[in-house]
């Protein structure tokens, strides 16, 4: 899968930067989410196989998704181009959103960046 967004972590935030286009088609130029808002971080392999749910407002064109999707009244952002893995992040409190689903270039060394950074730590019970 083409890494579609640039993602890193930046005084302990997840920041997302859609590449070219991808701005554009899906409505957003940034996207910052504090580390310790994150639920869940994973790696969904089949991710154009995951229903959407009503697309507003962004793209949804053959293999291409980029944008805000509702499925069952949560809002989720996606920016998913071809086949293979895409990152998926799960945010508490839904603000901007209760899901992001992103390709990028390695989603699996990504998901342990995340992890080892402190993202979607298991509670201590």
């Amino acid at each position: 899968m083409s890494a579609r967004n640039a993602v890193s972590i930046e005084r302990g935030a997840l920041v997302v930067i859609p590449r070219g286009m991808d701005k554009i088609w899906g409505f957003r130029r940034r996207i910052e989410v504090p580390l310790e808002r994150i639920t869940e971080v994973a790696v969904e392999p089949s991710p154009l196989r995951v229903p959407t749910g009503w697309r507003g407002p962004g793209l949804d064109v053959g293999g291409k998704l980029s944008g805000t999707f509702h499925p069952g009244g949560e809002r989720h952002y996606w920016n998913v181009s071809g086949r293979g893995p895409a990152l998926t992040v799960g945010i508490a409190g839904g603000q901007p959103f209760d899901r992001l689903t992103l390709s990028v270039a390695d989603a699996e060394a990504l998901c342990r960046e995340l992890h080892a950074a402190g993202a979607a730590r298991p509670s201590a019970e």
